[in-house]
């Protein structure tokens, strides 16, 4: 029996293709990026589902066309600079910092991009919308800080889906979060876009 997360699990995966050949060619080496789950909460609910001690960084892009809400990509500081590290623009002595370089940081905004628009573009075919958003910005802090910041613009009844993002490099494994806080009409949309798919599916 499937249901809407089944749907927006294989939209995910089809994202995750397209991300991991687009990430391969920036960072210079085979990527492989896989959504092992998928998940969709109240925006309330969000904390319960993070480690929210931990320091972070998070890559957002408003959405400005198709749905209402944002795009977050999130790493804590550990994976942050793991993924870093597979870069291989990136010199051996920042690989060695334990400081977050200009560099580091251009390079975390790039793969932020890249996983955004790949989800985005995945997101679209669900809605059979362009769905379209500004330029990345870049914040760190605590986890909390971030989460309380991406959730200080939402409404109450704001839905928000949480998408945990595994990249794997042949001598790395890195993990990340990438969370759609969707309006409460967004929400709507694509549910009952994943419902018609899952109809259209049964009747074939």
């Amino acid at each position: 029996m499937h249901d809407e997360l089944d749907i927006i699990r294989e939209v995910g995966s089809i994202a995750a293709s397209h991300g991991s050949i687009a990430l391969s060619e920036i960072l210079g080496k085979k990527i492989y990026l896989t959504i092992p789950s998928v998940d969709m909460v109240s925006c309330e609910g969000v904390s319960n589902k993070i480690d929210l001690d931990r320091m972070g960084i998070a890559v957002i892009c408003r959405i400005t066309t198709g749905i209402q809400g944002q795009a977050v990509f999130i790493l804590d500081e550990k994976n942050a600079f793991k993924l870093i590290n597979v870069s291989a623009r990136i010199a051996e002595e920042d690989k060695r910092s334990s400081v977050m370089t200009e560099l580091g940081l251009s390079t975390i905004k790039e793969i932020g991009n890249i996983v955004i628009s790949s989800y985005l573009n995945a997101i679209g075919m669900i809605v059979k919308r362009v769905v379209l958003s500004l330029p990345p910005t870049l914040i760190s802090g605590t986890l909390d800080e971030i989460i309380n910041i991406i959730l200080s613009s939402s409404a109450s009844g704001d839905s928000a889906l949480l998408v945990e993002a595994m990249f794997e490099e042949t001598d790395e494994k890195m993990k990340g979060g990438f969370y759609l806080v969707l309006s409460q009409k967004a929400a709507t949309d694509i549910r009952e876009a994943c419902k018609q798919m899952l109809r259209d599916l049964e009747q074939k």
